[in-house]
């Protein structure tokens, strides 16, 4: 018996899954959805009304990748692109410029020493001493008397860190070439109101070697040698025993060697405070070994407890001293208790 074309027509109701289990039903299912929209029983477009509206209606910036093609050409032009972006939104928001300019932080600034400075310094004089080369010698160099009297030194070209580094360097050679221990040394920068910033070097000088290092000296620092000695009234200070024309250098040795520069240590560490916060209260600071008599030191003068001003560029504290690497290897074999590390 032949079937009628409604009876071969397959049922909306009753959905095969066919060869493939689901994937076959899917497409079965989906040329019933073609059929039954084109049929015209629902087949009106998507409307507009029920369209939702983008959240986020600004344009989009490029992005700023290149093709494997020409990855140059593409990068430039989105580098155009991203500027032209910049420029239309910084003049939509003017403080989006502000936040986009680079801002550096401020320079790092040190008061003075840290505390048990010039303990430090005092230990690296016995370990100079113990090592048979003693702390004997001290250099006092004031930067701003030196520009003053020439501006076109070609020592201001560099950052007073960058400066002591290259004149420690060439005394390094200079004296490791006349003395078989080396150039046992430390140095402190200091700050003051009258002087501005100056620097101190106290290191081991051979025997003999006095007038050579004066000499050698105003060749490094530009200032010529005087060679008349000044009176205590035109600054003379104490042990010196050369000094530039202008004063903006001067030398002087340690008028006490049987105690193996102790004192130039102590002199070197007087940026240390002399006085420290405890339970809130400023007490006397009894690490400092050499402090004044009114914060319960023996000294009768306050040389030892004066302020030392501001440095800059000091970040972490580092920059505004240092001692000798030498020094500082004989400084920790000392303290371990292994003096085999200690080289005579």
């Amino acid at each position: 018996m032949l079937k009628t074309k409604q009876e071969a027509a397959p049922s909306t109701n009753n959905i095969s899954p066919g060869r493939n289990g689901r994937n076959g039903g899917r497409i079965e299912a989906k040329k019933l959805d073609t059929q039954f929209t084109a049929s015209g029983s629902n087949g009106t477009a998507e409307m507009p009304e029920l369209r939702k509206r983008p959240i986020y209606i600004a344009r989009a910036l490029p992005i700023p990748y290149g093709s494997h093609q020409n990855p140059c050409s593409d990068t430039e032009a989105n580098k155009g692109a991203q500027g032209a972006a910049n420029k239309a939104a910084t003049a939509a928001h003017p403080l989006d410029a502000l936040v986009s300019e680079t801002i550096h932080p401020p320079e790092k600034r040190t008061d003075g020493l840290p505390v048990g400075s010039q303990a430090k310094f005092i230990e690296a004089t016995k370990c100079a001493a113990i090592l048979g080369f003693p702390v004997n010698t001290l250099l006092t160099v004031r930067w701003s008397s030196l520009y003053y009297h020439d501006n076109t030194n070609p020592l201001f070209a560099q950052s007073p860190v960058e400066r002591i580094a290259y004149l420690v360097e060439l005394l390094r050679k200079w004296i490791g070439a006349r003395c078989r221990g080396g150039f046992q040394y430390l140095w402190v920068r200091e700050a003051t109101s009258e002087l501005g910033e100056h620097w101190h070097l106290a290191f081991h000088l051979p025997h003999g070697k006095r007038k050579a290092i004066a000499s050698y000296l105003s060749d490094l620092l530009g200032e010529p040698l005087d060679h008349t000695h000044r009176t205590r009234t035109q600054g003379r200070t104490e042990g010196e025993f050369a000094c530039s024309v202008w004063g903006s250098w001067h030398l002087a040795k340690d008028t006490h060697p049987e105690r193996s520069g102790f004192y130039l240590a102590a002199y070197l560490g007087k940026g240390e405070p002399s006085e420290r916060m405890f339970r809130g209260k400023l007490v006397p600071n009894t690490r400092k070994l050499v402090r004044g008599q009114a914060f319960g030191g023996r000294e009768r003068s306050g040389r030892y407890d004066a302020t030392q001003g501001q440095i800059r560029g000091t970040t972490a504290l580092k920059k505004r001293f240092d001692i000798a690497r030498p020094l500082k290897q004989a400084m920790k074999a000392r303290q371990s208790g292994d003096l085999s590390g200690m080289r005579g």
